[in-house]
């Protein structure tokens, strides 16, 4: 049996592999903030998914939860925006998307000092190849 965790990881790849591709498609004919406005609106049906769920309510610390999933949301905002200039500045997808896959790489960074995470030796190994394999590709 597969782990939910993964299949929703699986659903994260394919999802945000073709909002890459839709997001070099859409940059060729509209204006950075523009791209982020509709961007934004295109959230809201899936707000109002959210929003129907019975677990909205749950949660240990809903204040400070509040506060962390506000500032996620400035700094997801803060980053399509220049992921999207990048797009329009002339960046192709196919290097812009894995370049900006390094992302990773600072959750880690940050997972270890902040949240206090270990990682094993093979998971460090991983993330040494995705480097390499990003840097590849995107010459």
């Amino acid at each position: 049996m597969v782990a939910p965790w993964l299949v929703y990881s699986l659903l994260t790849i394919l999802f945000w592999g073709v909002w890459g591709a839709t997001s070099k498609a859409v940059a060729n004919d509209i204006d950075t903030y523009m791209n982020q406005v509709l961007f934004t609106i295109g959230l809201v049906p899936v707000l109002i998914l959210v929003i129907r769920s019975p677990r909205l309510a749950g949660g240990k610390n809903r204040k400070r939860g509040i506060f962390y999933a506000f500032i996620t949301g400035i700094l997801g905002g803060v980053g399509n925006i220049t992921f999207f200039k990048s797009l329009t500045m002339g960046g192709r997808a196919a290097v812009v998307v894995p370049m900006t896959s390094l992302a990773p790489l600072v959750t880690v960074v940050l997972a270890f000092l902040v949240l206090r995470e270990r990682m094993s030796t093979s998971q460090l190994i991983g993330l040494a190849v995705a480097g390499v394999a990003i840097y590849l590709l995107s010459l």
